[in-house]
């Protein structure tokens, strides 16, 4: 997959432009507060649907506006797709999603262009609170599995149902009711992420080692849920477990006013030695272990789908020393497209002869040097 172009308006401190890209490795340049991360920012926007910023998308828009949109074309194969998406911020938010001029559904607009993001904010992924690591896992699992998404949206929609029923006088039998399917989704959530986790744990595994060096420790990757629930025991013995501790939790939910136990509180335990890796990693090998991480799943979702997917890593001057950057292009630059954004000109030179650079000052782009694959 190769991203062609883009298109933005009123999309944070970016002027209203196109932007055309390189095949190969384009560099973003400018200084400080140039608009550098905001263009990978609207790339990432374009392709996943959410930002590696912000939370919440009303954060994106242009002082004083109400909406965004972000417009690009992607080649895939011999096929070019064209994807369009306006954004108003509301309240409440809204968004039209396009591909090809004709609406389209979220999980139909994902599978078109996923996008590959190595930025400073993936610590949040080791050192960060379990709903960053559980959306983490769901988007790798989507990408490979896109019925995926149904049983995240199920599982939501009859954990609100349940919560609702525990805050609103219902009767025990009222309460009860939701909990038959309250289990079954939570058994198939719970099956499918750790089916996911182990596919994710091996591809980790490969990714780690090669960006280790002798000193670095074994980290181990699993899925984490309640300790008296285990998914190895199969879907339907999980959502019999869920289903006997619903009942005997009811009264304890009722008085907390959520429902305590369920998948919408587990983790992806990231370990070393048998401890956290937070409370042991040092902040460059945390920073290792995101990339790691971020890395596997690029790797293991190209190899299952065929194909090589755009790359961008934000800020290389703070997040990379010459020698891992320069292996990092070597690694990455080769076989797909990969967006670097710096303020030095020395990481120009390393995207090498056929790189395309790309100047920003104020939100626009002065210059911009495309270069062919011959």
């Amino acid at each position: 997959m190769e991203l062609k172009e883009l298109a933005v308006r009123d999309f944070r401190n970016l002027a209203t432009q196109t932007v055309r890209f390189g095949s190969t490795t384009n560099v973003v340049l400018g200084a400080n507060g140039a608009g550098k991360t905001s263009l990978l920012e609207a790339l990432v926007v374009l392709g996943n649907l959410r930002s590696f910023r912000a939370p919440h998308l009303r954060q994106i828009v242009r002082h004083e506006r109400e909406s965004f949109r972000v417009e690009g074309t992607v080649m895939v194969g011999s096929r070019t797709h064209y994807l369009e998406q306006t954004v108003e911020v509301g309240p409440p938010i809204s968004r039209d999603l396009r591909v090809d001029r004709a609406t389209a559904k979220v999980e139909s607009y994902l599978q078109h262009a996923p996008i590959f993001a190595l930025t400073s904010q993936d610590r949040d992924l080791v050192a960060g609170p379990p709903e960053a690591r559980r959306a983490f896992l769901d988007r790798f699992i989507f990408l490979l599995r896109p019925g995926h998404i149904d049983l995240v949206r199920t599982y939501r929609r009859v954990l609100r149902q349940r919560n609702a029923a525990l805050v609103g006088g219902s009767t025990d039998a009222e309460i009860a009711a939701w909990e038959e399917p309250l289990a079954a989704a939570a058994g198939a959530l719970v099956a499918a992420r750790d089916d996911g986790a182990g596919v994710l744990a091996q591809s980790f595994a490969d990714a780690w080692d090669a960006l280790s060096v002798e000193t670095s420790p074994k980290i181990v990757i699993a899925y984490r849920s309640e300790p008296w629930n285990s998914p190895l025991e199969g879907p339907k013995k999980v959502e019999e477990l869920y289903r006997q501790r619903y009942n005997e939790t009811r009264t304890r939910d009722r008085q907390m006013g959520f429902t305590v136990d369920g998948p919408h509180r587990h983790d992806l335990s990231i370990k070393t030695a048998g401890r956290s890796v937070r409370h042991v990693l040092s902040s460059g090998q945390t920073k290792g272990v995101a990339a790691a991480l971020r890395l596997a799943t690029l790797a293991q979702v190209e190899r299952e789908r065929d194909e090589r997917f755009p790359v961008i890593v934000d800020d290389v001057d703070a997040e990379l020393d010459g020698a891992a950057l320069k292996r990092l292009i070597e690694r990455l630059g080769g076989e797909r497209q990969l967006f670097l954004s710096s303020t030095s000109e020395q990481v120009a030179e390393m995207a090498g002869p056929r790189g395309s650079c790309i100047r920003l000052e104020n939100g626009s782009v002065v210059s911009q040097e495309m270069k062919t694959n011959e």
